[in-house]
């Protein structure tokens, strides 16, 4: 690998670590407070996608409004799966994780007969290339990584600034105990499941113009979103940011010495070396 080519695939593997850091953050703040994995946010990631297509491709909305656009609409779709499904069942994790499973498969079924089934394509929203330590990059691959950070650092704001964080903080501590301190605890299970799904919108909505879209394309980012709240600890945030940028520098350094395959199955040996010398991951803890 030459030099160019490994700054080459490093930007580019910051950009897809970008993407992999929203899918596991939704997981991760899920997983935290209500100690349940969402299967169904690879179909989510699916419509983010599928939402800018239609928004942006088809009706003509400019992208950035498209963007908010997903995510607004798919948050409150997740609020409406905590009203529906996570709260009725009164936050089962078997029940509940059965009924996520169930959502996807649907949601997954329902994209073929709902959206065609031919691939669908958008088109590219930044064009050109830019000179980056003498390596031209797409403008479409730069821009994942700036969006994606300011949708970071508005969660961590949100999550360390604000009185719902606080709320969200303390019920990841002890839901018992912050419920009898007043906090709401189903409003705040409703607005966690809607950042979740807000942000695996956007991670669809980001991807849409690079690749093609179909209604099973999101279940290979929800496998690598598992990887990245394994690798970086359950329910840790600085852990899904660190462990998403680790695994796309993986997959795109990797990718392009050795090829695709060879870098999946790197990301499950890394892991798993990994977890033998720390077993709760990166910023991981055990219980008490």
């Amino acid at each position: 690998m030459t030099p160019d080519l490994l700054i080459q695939s490093t930007i580019i593997g910051l950009s897809i670590g970008s993407i992999y850091i929203l899918m596991a953050l939704g997981l991760t703040l899920m997983f935290g407070m209500m100690h349940i994995i969402n299967f169904a946010h690879g179909a989510i990631y699916m419509l983010g996608a599928f939402a800018i297509y239609y928004i942006f491709s088809q009706w003509g909305v400019p992208y950035f409004a498209a963007f908010v656009l997903a995510m607004l609409l798919l948050g409150t779709f997740g609020y409406l799966v905590e009203r529906s499904i996570y709260r009725p069942i009164k936050g089962g994790i078997e029940p509940t994780l059965v009924a996520l499973l169930a959502l996807t498969t649907f949601l997954q079924a329902a994209g073929y007969p709902v959206f065609g089934q031919l691939d669908k394509h958008v088109p590219p929203v930044f064009q050109g290339t830019r000179n980056v330590l003498g390596v031209m990059i797409s403008v479409e691959r730069l821009m994942i990584i700036p969006m994606a950070g300011a949708l970071v650092v508005g969660l961590y704001l949100f999550i360390n600034k604000t009185k719902m964080g606080a709320a969200m903080r303390a019920i990841e501590q002890d839901k018992e105990a912050a419920a009898l301190q007043g906090v709401n605890v189903h409003v705040v299970n409703g607005l966690a499941f809607a950042i979740g799904f807000a942000l695996a919108a956007a991670s669809g909505a980001l991807m849409a113009p690079i690749f093609k879209l179909d209604p099973m394309m999101g279940e290979q980012p929800l496998l690598k979103a598992f990887i990245i709240i394994i690798l970086g600890g359950l329910g840790s945030i600085p852990g899904a940011i660190l462990g998403g940028l680790m695994l796309g520098l993986i997959d795109s350094i990797v990718a392009t010495a050795l090829g695709a395959e060879p870098a999946f199955l790197l990301s499950f040996v890394f892991i798993i070396l990994l977890l033998l010398f720390k077993p709760t991951g990166l910023f991981g803890y055990a219980p008490p």
